[in-house]
């Protein structure tokens, strides 16, 4: 295990080192250039999603997803500073959590009036969750415990996204789910 994290480090090193122009901030123009990158993927990923028989829900959630994690591989190639690569993944977040967020009101106008207060109930709950366990993880990466380093604010940071991003694909899946039937 050590090797292969040695190893992915150093490649990365070299990949960063090889690059001749070295990072650069992504100014609203480039940022239009990679989602017109991006916006001509979509046609063939639709495609290939039609073909295995994915419902437009599925579809639609899968260009959502897809349009999100192509911008961030993107926008890591052109800015890979430690603040370019916690503002990409802060920039994620907040397109699953606005993805949640629709997938939790369709979940919602979908449900029974008493149906409704629990999955309120289960949504507050989980914020309480989110916003503790955000405190947790900042708390884990200082460097009394962490040992320090700048690559802990990229672990605080990613952290935080994954729990939001697991709970995007939960409540879509609970969403999902529930048209089926």
């Amino acid at each position: 295990m050590k090797h292969v994290f040695l190893f992915q480090f150093f490649f990365t090193i070299t990949v960063l080192i090889s690059q001749n122009n070295g990072p650069k901030e992504i100014s609203p123009q480039i940022l239009l250039k990679l989602n017109t990158e991006i916006d001509k993927e979509v046609p063939a990923l639709k495609l290939m999603l039609l073909k295995k028989e994915f419902t437009a829900e599925q579809i639609e959630f899968s260009i959502d997803t897809f349009r999100i994690e192509q911008l961030v591989s993107k926008r890591m190639d052109i800015d890979y500073t430690t603040f370019g690569m916690n503002t990409t993944v802060m920039e994620k977040t907040n397109s699953y959590d606005k993805l949640m967020n629709r997938y939790y009101y369709k979940l919602l106008k979908s449900l029974n009036v008493n149906d409704k207060k629990v999955l309120i109930k289960a949504q507050k709950s989980w914020l309480v969750f989110r916003d503790t366990e955000a405190k947790l993880i900042n708390t884990l990466t200082k460097e009394q415990y962490s040992g320090g380093g700048t690559i802990q604010s990229n672990i605080a940071t990613a952290s935080y996204s994954d729990i939001v991003i697991q709970r995007t694909i939960a409540v879509f899946n609970y969403y999902d789910a529930l048209i089926k039937k």
